[in-house]
């Protein structure tokens, strides 16, 4: 799938809109998600990084418009000029890191284990937090998301430097970039 422009379509979608073989546009602009299955609240989805699931609400959230069938351009090289994460000089390494750290780990099942609620346990040092199948589920998911964007970096370089640039825009601006 080749660098995604970024049109879509203007009206709102709801919960019902949401079907198999769908194609829908990022909140990002830069990549449509295909939905692959669609099991009970659950949406199964695809895109040029790899696949994953979540609930149709958070589904939603981050692709909340139908990709128009002619929303790709083609990779220039360069990310969209509003592609950078501030003002405060360039993309450095330490902004990819941030970007990645975010995809891989930061947005993925860990949001699952932190959204539940509080407990008195979290305030005592020396006792585990987070189960050895929770860790290992935890690991796993990190890793893969990690060689997707690995394998998106060595075969669309242009597009992987879209996607990391969007990504810390999204989710990493107020993060530490020394």
């Amino acid at each position: 799938m080749g660098f995604i422009g970024f049109m879509s379509t203007s009206r709102k979608l709801g919960l019902r809109d949401l079907v198999v073989g769908g194609r829908y546009l990022h909140v990002n602009g830069l990549f449509v998600r295909r939905i692959d299955a669609i099991e009970g609240d659950t949406v199964h989805w695809s895109d040029q990084t790899g696949s994953g699931q979540c609930s149709k609400s958070a589904f939603l959230k981050r692709c909340p418009s139908l990709a128009a069938n002619d929303a790709t351009t083609p990779a220039t090289g360069q990310a969209p000029s509003n592609a950078s994460p501030s003002a405060e000089g360039e993309f450095n390494l330490r902004d990819e890191a941030n970007a990645l750290t975010a995809y891989a780990f930061r947005n993925g099942f860990i949001e699952d284990l932190h959204a539940g609620k509080d407990s008195p346990l979290l305030h005592e040092p020396g006792y585990s937090r987070i189960s050895d199948d929770e860790m290992r589920r935890l690991m796993i998911e990190s890793s893969e998301k990690l060689a997707q964007m690995l394998r998106l970096k060595q075969s669309n370089p242009a597009e992987y430097e879209a996607f990391v640039r969007s990504y810390h825009r999204m989710y990493c601006r107020g993060w530490n970039r020394d």
